[in-house]
């Protein structure tokens, strides 16, 4: 009966380590000044254009992922949807109407569906200085993350349910 349970407890410590590296795998989201760059957050005055990368993996095959990149206020400068077509690294030059990037803070979201996956806060120009929270600022809303809900409340329900079963063949075996 040890056994068992001790089976059932090594099966659930795997399923939440893979879907922990699954979850870290579907994230890979980054800027560049590169289409193959690696991850920038501060970029100089006049950038004109800056790539956003990220991978794609056959269990997402055939959603759309968007770019959406904000600037002051909120303002959505730049939106282009992408489709995944199975294990790939997608990346997208993303540009501003005026042609160049303004110095200034931006925000960049990676979204499966209509759900917001991955963000990076981004710099043009000289960093700028972060917002110090009075006591009468307001606390932003929190976005709803479909897709990292189900990443965590999938494996815990398996794990609980493997418990669940586990304790229940153990009080029928030690019940005789």
């Amino acid at each position: 009966m040890k056994r068992f349970v001790s089976i059932a407890m090594a099966l659930s410590l795997t399923i939440l380590l893979a879907s922990i590296a699954m979850a870290q795998t579907r994230l890979d989201f980054h800027l560049s000044d590169a289409p193959d760059g690696p991850a920038i957050t501060q970029f100089p005055s006049g950038t004109a254009v800056v790539y956003a990368i990220f991978n794609c993996i056959d269990e997402i095959k055939g959603e759309q992922m968007t770019i959406r990149v904000k600037g002051d206020y909120g303002a959505i400068l730049f939106e282009q949807p992408q489709t995944c077509t199975g294990s790939e690294t997608k990346s997208v030059a993303t540009t501003t109407s005026e042609g160049y990037f303004p110095d200034g803070r931006y925000l960049t979201n990676l979204y499966q569906d209509e759900f917001p996956s991955a963000s990076v806060i981004w710099d043009v120009g000289e960093p700028v200085a972060k917002p110090v929270a009075t006591p009468t600022s307001t606390p932003s809303p929190i976005a709803k993350v479909s897709s990292q809900v189900k990443d965590f409340a999938v494996p815990a329900a398996a794990i609980l349910l493997i418990i669940l079963v586990a304790w229940a063949i153990y009080r029928v075996l030690t019940a005789r």
